[in-house]
């Protein structure tokens, strides 16, 4: 799964990726980074064809689906497998033809371990998450790939929102939980917002871990595991704590 995320900052996303240099941004859409611990149910940039042009707008991380009564659904959407998208209920309407892409700059993932604690006088061995950051070794932003969703309200008012889809582990991330996120190369980001595209065979072929020997894992601090922590710390690694693949 993927329940947490970093986007430092804008620039450096469109200074990275060709095709992002001259389309439309709306609003204020990378104003309020960086952010340190995106969380579901937060609002965040992502590119996507929106009106036939190529756009950057925040939107709500939880796919509402258009077709919801009320603009709200009673499970969680914030992730959808690469392997159930194109048949998924919910899902495989935007595969078809509302794919977009979330740029960010790492990810965390929680690993179970064993340690040590002294408990009432007694060391005890207790299992605890220790929270990992994943990023490129090169510390280069990136674009998770996803689906986005336009619920309106009664007066028409559009409520934007995406999920991220996720695949089976590289080795790197394997070693720590069982999904990661799907990473897009930039050679394929035409092809995933080409709302033209409908066929998901050949898409599908595009949701594949990402090469592990280009990313780095690394131990951080605690405070990420709550969601009101949002601060430079959260992806500052602890010491002797780094491992690359």
């Amino acid at each position: 799964m993927c329940g947490r995320y970093v986007l430092l900052g804008g620039k450096k996303v469109f200074a990275t990726f060709a095709l992002l240099q001259n389309m439309k941004r709306s609003g204020q859409v990378f104003e309020e980074l960086p952010r340190y611990n995106v969380a579901p149910f937060q609002r965040m940039p992502v590119v996507a064809i929106r009106d036939g042009s190529l756009t950057a707008e925040q939107m709500r991380w939880g796919l509402v689906p258009h077709w919801s009564k009320d603009g709200k659904i009673a499970f969680s959407t914030f992730n959808a497998k690469s392997e159930t998208v194109d048949q998924s209920k919910l899902y495989s309407i935007y595969f078809k033809g509302s794919r977009c892409l979330i740029p960010a700059d790492g990810f965390y993932e929680w690993k179970k371990a064993a340690v040590a604690k002294e408990i009432r006088g007694t060391t005890r061995q207790v299992i605890e998450k220790q929270p990992i950051c994943i990023r490129m070794k090169d510390e280069s932003p990136f674009m998770f790939a996803g689906l986005f969703s336009v619920w309106k309200d009664p007066e028409g008012k559009e409520f934007p929102s995406y999920t991220i889809i996720t695949t089976t582990p590289n080795e790197l991330v394997g070693e720590i939980h069982d999904r990661m996120p799907v990473i897009l190369p930039e050679k394929h980001f035409e092809e995933w917002l080409d709302r033209e595209r409908k066929d998901p065979a050949p898409l599908k072929k595009l949701l594949l871990p990402y090469p592990a020997t280009k990313m780095k894992a690394y131990r951080v601090s605690t405070i990420v595991s709550s969601s009101r922590n949002d601060v430079p710390e959260c992806i500052e690694p602890l010491k002797e704590s780094s491992r690359d693949n």
